[in-house]
C-alpha cells in the first residue's frame, strides 16, 4: 500500500453545509408556519369532532323527544279507540234495549188485537147462531103448530111478560 495523500473532498462538505443550512432556514422560515398550518388543522378537526358529538347528541335527545312523543300519541290512540268501543257497546246494548222493549210493545199489543179480534168473532158467531136458532126455531114451530096450539102459546107468553112486569 503505498501511500497516497488523503484527498479532502470539499463537495462532501459543501452537500453537508448545503443541508444544514437548508434545514436551518426550513427550521427558520417554514418550519413554524408548517407546524402552525398543521397545529390549526388538528384544532379545525377537533372542533368539527366536537361538533359534530354535539349535533349526535342533539340528534340522540331529538330522537328520544320524537320516540316519546309517538308513545304518548299511540297510548292517546288506544285510550281514544278503548272509549269510542265502550261507547259503542253502550249504544248498541241501549239500541238492543230499545228494539227488545219495542218488540214486546208489539207482541203485546198484537195480542191485545188478537184477543179484541176473537172476542168480536165470537160475539158475531153468537149472534149468527141465535138469529139461526131463532129461524129454526120458528120453522119447526109453524110446523108444529096449529091453531089451537098457537093460541095456547100466545096466551102462555102474554101470561109472562105480564107476570114479569
Amino acid at each position: 500500500m503505498g501511500g497516497n495523500p488523503i484527498q479532502f473532498d470539499y463537495t462532501v462538505v459543501a452537500t453537508v453545509l448545503s443541508f444544514l443550512l437548508l434545514v436551518w432556514l426550513l427550521s427558520k422560515y417554514a418550519w413554524g408556519p408548517l407546524m402552525k398550518m398543521m397545529e390549526e388543522r388538528r384544532t379545525n378537526i377537533e372542533n368539527m369532532l366536537s361538533q359534530a358529538e354535539n349535533e349526535r347528541k342533539q340528534a340522540d335527545q331529538i330522537k328520544r323527544e320524537y320516540q316519546e312523543e309517538m308513545r304518548k300519541a299511540r297510548q292517546e290512540a288506544q285510550e281514544v279507540i278503548a272509549k269510542a268501543t265502550k261507547v259503542s257497546e253502550a249504544r248498541s246494548a241501549e239500541i238492543l234495549t230499545a228494539a227488545q222493549e219495542e218488540a214486546e210493545k208489539i207482541k203485546k199489543s198484537a195480542l191485545v188485537d188478537i184477543e179484541r179480534e176473537r172476542d168480536r168473532a165470537i160475539a158475531d158467531v153468537k149472534s149468527q147462531v141465535a138469529d139461526l136458532s131463532v129461524l129454526v126455531a120458528e120453522k119447526i114451530i109453524r110446523q108444529k103448530l096449529d091453531m089451537k096450539n098457537q093460541g095456547k102459546l100466545v096466551e102462555q107468553f102474554i101470561q109472562e111478560v105480564g107476570e114479569m112486569q
